[in-house]
């Protein structure tokens, strides 16, 4: 669940912003966009999202292993601790999957992997080699999972987090850790309390926990449960995006924004605030520092103290195409092309310090519902 802004925020936060200084410390790969699923709230494969209408181009725009592998050299000289998420589609359907984690590997960095769960079961010793931490998403419990991903799916993805969890037993490890985010939307908000209780009846020898972003690992556990709220934005706050980054920053902007867009949310979140309430008294959680979940759907000029994002100073995207944007869910203001300009050349080009100088006085009309407005700055 999202949290409230900490001390950092209001305008400590806008300060904090104003006196940062670039460094990188975390990368996000979409390697290529392919999935073997079609979640209808997917902003690529869903309804309204770009793949679904162009799923040839989606197959052909792939990222060129060579040229990325030199790309990942030159940012890993500088930050030996890189922070890598490899994310999709269906991030192990990429065609060199296995040379990107494993080169990665060999630079030391720290690979996430955010997945649909369904392709672990043969990767299992490569999983266990080389990756961190995976997240793995499931939809609530099976019957409200397999009416969004397909039927069958729960139960595969299961087998997969099972055989996955016993190699860590039979090894003892600690690595990867394993979570589950069930995004909260109208299709399965009120099977939150079921969906822990399915996941303990189907897991009945692992300690399930509910995640608390407060204190992540404050217990061991052999499987954590994130309950995340939709990403979205209105039609209006769309159109105000795309007018905004045409007249301040002079760049045209994907399609990829209307993938986010909600008419209405047909939930009633007075009463997914009353069993999330309920649930987090059941985990014995505090919940006073998480966001008040009504309003976060009902009124998306609060963002809870989160004033400022700092992901632009701290991350970089690399695209399908090889197009690099400070934004993770919006390709549209680019500072280059890995196969065209260097690492150095856009991390400190004149496109990055535009872009971060904007950032620092004024917010874009799409970020009051992002992910990364939601993180902390402090750890990010």
């Amino acid at each position: 669940m999202l949290t409230k802004a900490g001390k950092l925020g209001g305008v400590a936060l806008e300060e904090h912003v104003k006196n940062l200084v670039p460094e990188i410390k975390q990368l996000t790969l979409f390697p290529s966009e392919l999935c073997n699923y079609r979640c209808n709230f997917c902003h690529i494969w869903g309804d309204t999202g770009w793949a679904l209408k162009e799923p040839q181009r989606a197959i052909r725009e792939q990222l060129d292993i060579d040229v990325l592998k030199k790309f990942l050299d030159d940012v890993t000289a500088v930050n030996k601790n890189l922070g890598v998420i490899i994310t999709g589609g269906e991030p192990m359907l990429y065609k060199h999957f296995t040379e990107l984690v494993e080169h990665l590997r060999k630079r030391k960095a720290n690979i996430y992997l955010l997945t649909n769960g369904s392709l672990i079961k043969n990767r299992v010793e490569f999983i266990m080699q080389n990756i961190v931490a995976m997240n793995i998403s499931i939809d609530g419990p099976e019957e409200f999972h397999d009416a969004i991903r397909g039927k069958g799916s729960f139960q595969k993805i299961c087998e997969n987090i099972e055989a996955l969890m016993e190699e860590k037993k039979r090894r003892k490890k600690m690595f990867p850790f394993i979570n589950i985010t069930m995004v909260l939307s109208p299709s399965n908000y009120l099977s939150i309390k079921q969906f822990m209780s399915a996941l303990r009846e189907r897991f009945k020898d692992a300690d399930v926990v509910l995640h608390d972003p407060r204190n992540p690992w404050s217990r061991r556990r052999d499987l954590s449960v994130n309950l995340a709220p939709l990403l979205f934005t209105t039609p209006e706050r769309g159109r105000a995006y795309a007018a905004q980054m045409k007249h301040d920053l002079d760049c045209e902007v994907s399609p990829a924004w209307q993938g986010f867009v909600e008419d209405s949310i047909p939930m009633d979140t007075q009463l997914l605030k009353k069993e999330l309430e309920e649930l987090w008294a059941m985990e014995g959680i505090d919940s006073s520092h998480y966001i008040d979940i009504h309003d976060y759907y009902t009124d998306i000029e609060n963002v809870f103290g989160r004033s400022k994002c700092v992901a632009p100073w701290h991350e970089m995207i690399i695209r399908r195409t090889g197009d690099v944007y400070p934004c993770v869910d919006l390709p549209d203001f680019k500072y280059g092309n890995i196969y065209e300009d260097s690492f150095a050349d856009m991390w400190e080009g004149e496109r990055a310090t535009q872009f971060r100088d904007y950032l620092k006085n004024t917010n874009l009309m799409m970020c009051n519902r992002c992910t990364r407005m939601f993180a902390d700055p402090e750890s990010f």
